[in-house]
């Protein structure tokens, strides 16, 4: 067990680590000391929560309650975080509260909304539309339009099955003639290309991969946000930092809601730096309000400003204080880059 770790200091310096699976917590923590060597406060790790197999990124979470297995699971983030603190360094992790994947094989509670449908337990926690589309919630995942593909939409039990994708199918009607259990679902897989102009259900941006999650219910957040903030709590992680916070139905009360549940009573509090960095909001000024009860952005905001005062010269100057030596010529380093040493 991660021991105690003391009141939570505002970060000065974050390194971020791109964690996957070729990159996971314990290649990470052999990489500590270098890391540590480097000045920084504490290490930005991407999503550690469960994803869709194989993701490279991170950002496309099916399951909130666990570590993700493929990166060495709590244990291995626990490992981690003992060994930055033997150097000095706290951990901030990314959470993601916007959206979650849409694969309903790995993603349990759209699992049950594609085959209960409204009726489901977990119906609230998606933006769905159920008014439009007759009843079904679309799903853009075929190649042609359903009348060049239905041949390769395969019945299989109680799931239906085109290519990796698998969905249930709702009880009673696996026997029905294809068209007609089809039409029976609480969901109808369609032509990707209809998602820009049909589809009914809200999701990150243009990704129709991604759904979007309904935090602002206080069930939902609870659900999902309770693996993280224990963590939090027992120490193991330092800060949050939010993923597309902007996407949410109202951001300000999101991000007050996650400061009292980090057991910060206010802006003075003493553990209120545990509450969440953000990625910059869209608009001129890329920063959060005054008011936004958060320690920082994550500094993308400067990394723009300074790549437009470099392009705006004929040559780009090193920051002053930057180490000449490349990051590259160092064995750590590379490791660190997902390269080998």
């Amino acid at each position: 067990m991660t021991p105690e770790r003391p009141e939570p200091t505002v970060p000065t310096a974050t390194y971020r680590l791109q964690l996957q699976p070729e990159f996971p917590f314990g290649a990470a923590e052999a990489a500590v000391p270098y890391l540590a060597s480097l000045g920084v406060s504490h290490l930005h790790l991407s999503p550690v929560l469960e994803t869709v197999p194989g993701s490279l990124h991170g950002y496309d979470v099916v399951d909130h309650a666990r570590v993700r297995d493929e990166l060495g699971g709590e244990r291995g983030l626990r490992s981690l975080a003992r060994t930055a603190r033997e150097h000095g360094l706290g951990l901030v992790v990314d959470i993601v509260p916007n959206h979650m994947a849409a694969a309903p094989r790995h993603n349990r509670p759209l699992w049950e909304v594609l085959r209960e449908g409204p009726d489901s337990a977990y119906a609230h926690w998606f933006d769905v539309d159920w008014d439009a589309q007759g009843g079904q919630l679309l799903l853009p995942v075929l190649g042609q339009p359903l009348g060049a593909e239905i041949d390769r939409l395969k019945v299989d039990g109680d799931v239906l099955r085109y290519y990796d994708h698998v969905f249930p199918l709702r009880e009673g009607t696996g026997k029905l003639p294809l068209p007609q259990l089809l039409d029976a679902q609480w969901y109808r897989p369609v032509w990707w290309r209809l998602a820009r102009t049909e589809l009914n259900y809200r999701r990150f941006f243009s990704i129709s991969e991604l759904i979007g999650v309904r935090v602002e219910d206080p069930e939902v957040f609870t659900a999902t946000h309770a693996t993280v903030l224990r963590l939090l709590d027992e120490g193991v992680v330092d800060g949050l930092r939010i993923d597309h916070p902007d996407g949410l139905a109202d951001p300000d009360a999101y991000l007050r809601r996650l400061h009292a549940a980090t057991g910060a009573a206010g802006p003075s509090s003493r553990r209120s730096s545990r509450t969440a960095s953000t990625s910059p909001p869209p608009g001129p000024s890329r920063e959060p309000p005054a008011t936004t009860p958060c320690v920082t952005s994550t500094g993308f905001s400067r990394t723009r400003r300074e790549r437009a005062n470099s392009s705006a010269s004929t040559g780009v100057s090193r920051p002053p204080g930057r180490s000449r030596r490349p990051l590259g010529s160092d064995r750590a380093a590379r490791r660190v880059q997902g390269g080998h040493p």
